[in-house]
């Protein structure tokens, strides 16, 4: 990485572990069966996971509920479009927007404007080879129907842990370079909507979309923090865990190797956040820190 080429590009990254469980992100319906989002690896291994629209659509929700505008979306001709409205709708502002207004043939049509996100999600994906069993249920007539029979249907389940990354660059309710109309909030409501967003993301206090027979709110287990200075850095990759006598751990060794890199060394701060007070030993240039802080400490950087 060229560190003087990404000198002055503040961004906050953060890896997650959680559990999830039950039919977690429905996918296509063949036949009766409701299937389960997943991928596959060239061994034959299964790994369901979670889509980051569905996490950003759950994250939107919660934004909702916490007094926030979010974009309606809008009708143009036979489109559905994003509203483009970054000052007003906090979705158009952190997960970005594209107006593509469709072009009349023959004509070269309007120039379509688009932001790109300050806030980008991963999938979030089992992180271990993962069973995938069935429920058995049936759809019963209502009361008064005659002769009709209960319908019967499948529906896929599975439990795992899985990883999901988030980077954050710090433009959030200011007007990025790649943009053309210009725009800004105030620095107050600023700061409230990444504290907000960070509230909701990490505690977390959002319901995944998509379930297809039970609520699933995903059980955080730990979370690393990592600001930079100068640009993205690779550190997703160190947060894993390992089940040792039938309980979950985080994987301190993977962890410690991290700072063994040259370009990770002199981050502007590395935290960890465990929810489940799991980690009994230092980690190397990492501190151990409640959510709250951590919190703070993100909006100082990106102040």
């Amino acid at each position: 990485m060229d560190k003087e080429k990404n000198k002055g590009k503040k961004v906050v990254q953060i890896s997650i572990l959680a559990k999830v469980a039950g039919n977690v992100n429905a996918d296509e319906v063949i036949g009766n069966r409701a299937t389960l989002k997943k991928m596959y690896s060239s061994d034959g291994e299964v790994f369901p996971f979670v889509s980051a629209r569905a996490v950003k659509f759950a994250i939107r929700e919660a934004l909702r509920n916490k007094g926030h505008e979010i974009d309606p979306y809008i009708m143009k001709g036979d489109q559905m479009m994003d509203s483009g409205d970054p000052t007003r709708y906090i979705d158009n502002d952190i997960f970005g927007y594209m107006c593509a207004p469709k072009k009349e043939r023959g004509a070269k049509g309007e120039i379509a404007h688009r932001r790109q996100a300050p806030v980008a999600l991963s999938y979030f994906k089992a992180l271990r080879n993962t069973p995938i069993k069935s429920e058995f249920a049936a759809r019963f007539p209502r009361v008064g129907s005659e002769g009709e029979n209960p319908v019967p249907f499948e529906i896929e389940v599975a439990e795992f842990t899985g990883r999901l990354n988030c980077l954050i660059y710090d433009h959030i309710g200011r007007k990025s370079d790649e943009e053309k109309t210009e725009w800004s909030i105030d620095t107050k409501k600023r700061l409230e909507r990444i504290r907000d967003f960070l509230s909701v993301f990490l505690t977390p206090t959002y319901v995944l979309p998509r379930r297809t027979n039970s609520l699933n709110i995903p059980e955080y287990y730990c979370s690393l923090v990592v600001l930079s200075d100068h640009g993205p850095l690779p550190v997703y990759q160190y947060l894993d865990y390992v089940i040792k006598d039938g309980n979950f751990q985080l994987d301190l060794e993977k962890l410690n190797m991290m700072f063994s890199r040259d370009e990770i060394k002199n981050v502007m701060g590395s935290y960890l956040v465990d929810y489940q007070q799991t980690v009994n030993k230092d980690v190397k240039g990492i501190k151990l820190s409640p959510l709250n802080s951590v919190i703070d400490e993100i909006l100082k950087f990106l102040e």
